[in-house]
């Protein structure tokens, strides 16, 4: 078993869990210079590797990090095979190329790079596969405890955080499930309640200690995150931007959530365009669902609003132009599921919105929103999204505390405006 001091990585690659052989053979890849390229084209099945270009290049690292993942590959074995065809394709060097555009090209890959590769993809893959072991024993041990590795090359800010204690469904593991920041070593221990008695843990709670923050998100950019006040030492924590959310929640859900994230920041049209390619992918769209579901479940379970949310779609193109013509620009084009919105209709079918929004009836215009007519099973619902109140996407909630459709609603819902499909 390793130290209890932190992760043996050698050993936990070595284990060869099938969970972690199934989150990292999900990923495919995606092309990005730097990890805000990256997330903001993140596809279904992205596996993103900062600062490569070369989608052959790519294929040769990711093809490395499987073999690594099942047939457990030491840090060390990875250069070794590596950089010998990292080398060939010119992929080995120091300096950047501009293009006509300014767009960085450079050979930038290093053996520091491809350490920081290794690392990250491998603990995200390892402890995707502990979180699932973790979540299948909750019944004899409901309370986790995050461990980091006490040695020099661990940040304060982790280090701080060793022994910090909460239960499974503690809102603070959506986000701070690690690793989750590069470099990251910390990982997750399940204890009994014997375990916390016998150890005097304390067993935080973490609803009044979760804060809304900004953080740098790209060149020029900010958005808001999730952050703990850390009740060991009174400091604010935030994981790396890009590392907000647990690797073990479903890799594809996490990817979503990412390039949603990312559409907040970006020009409405742009996001558009892109989430309703990416959300073609009915593996992705499955994936959120169940994320959302989860997250409307913990909410209901918390019982009162922390600013949480999930992105569950954007406007789509169509509905955009047809805005458009109308004078009309939003802010910004996510669609977004707020806690406080699931507290107010907590027996609606949120987990459902993903795929409904897509294939919704209608797009109705009312004075300050949008208002999409769905169906499930045979059953008709009202979605507003509203257009005013934008903050990371535009907040939902369901008409009517999220009964079904009845004539008289319908009939008035008739009266509005269609921008795309008929009632």
């Amino acid at each position: 078993m390793p130290a209890k001091a932190g992760v043996d990585l050698s050993y936990a690659i070595g284990l060869k869990p099938e969970e972690a052989i199934r989150y990292f053979e999900d990923k495919g890849y995606t092309i990005g210079f730097n990890w805000h390229d990256v997330e903001a084209r993140a596809h279904a099945t992205a596996f993103t590797v900062a600062g490569v270009l070369k989608q052959d290049v790519l294929t040769d690292i990711r093809q490395g990090l499987s073999d690594a993942l099942a047939n457990g590959t030491t840090l060390a074995q990875f250069k070794k095979a590596l950089i010998p065809t990292l080398t060939q394709k010119g992929w080995m060097g120091k300096g950047l190329v501009a293009d006509a555009d300014g767009v960085l090209e450079g050979k930038q890959l290093t053996p520091r790079r491809l350490d920081t590769i290794f690392q990250t993809n491998m603990q995200a893959a390892y402890n995707a596969g502990r979180y699932e072991e973790q979540l299948a024993n909750v019944e004899f041990r409901p309370y986790w405890e995050r461990v980091a590795v006490m040695d020099t090359h661990t940040r304060p800010a982790h280090a701080a955080l060793n022994g910090f204690t909460a239960r499974y469904d503690d809102p603070v593991w959506q986000f701070m499930y690690p690793p989750d920041g590069y470099h990251c070593r910390c990982r997750v221990r399940a204890r009994s309640e014997g375990d916390v008695k016998r150890n005097s843990l304390t067993v935080q709670d973490s609803s009044d200690m979760i804060e809304t923050v900004q953080q740098a998100w790209g060149p020029n950019d900010t958005r808001q995150v999730q952050a703990l006040r850390n009740p060991l030492n009174g400091q604010l924590y935030t994981p790396d931007a890009g590392f907000g959310h647990n690797p073990g929640q479903g890799s594809l859900a996490a990817l979503g959530q990412r390039l949603l994230d990312r559409s907040a920041v970006a020009t409405p049209q742009l996001a558009s365009l892109a989430v309703d390619q990416t959300l073609r992918e009915p593996t992705l769209v499955n994936a959120m669902s169940n994320d959302v579901k989860r997250f409307v479940n913990q909410t209901v379970t918390q019982g009162k609003p922390a600013n949480t949310l999930r992105h569950v779609g954007a406007i789509n193109p169509d509905t955009l132009n047809a805005l458009t013509r109308r004078g009309i620009t939003p802010s910004v084009a996510p669609l977004t599921v707020y806690d406080s919105g699931v507290l107010a209709a907590p027996a609606s079918p949120w987990d459902s919105l993903p795929e409904l929004l897509r294939q919704a009836d209608a797009t109705l215009l009312d004075d300050t929103g949008l208002v999409y007519v769905v169906s499930k099973d045979g059953v008709r619902y009202a979605v507003r999204a509203d257009l005013i109140a934008a903050r990371e996407g535009l907040p939902l909630s369901f008409l009517d505390q999220g009964l079904p459709l009845t004539p008289d609603t319908l009939a008035k819902l008739g009266q509005l405006t269609a921008l795309t499909g008929a009632l």
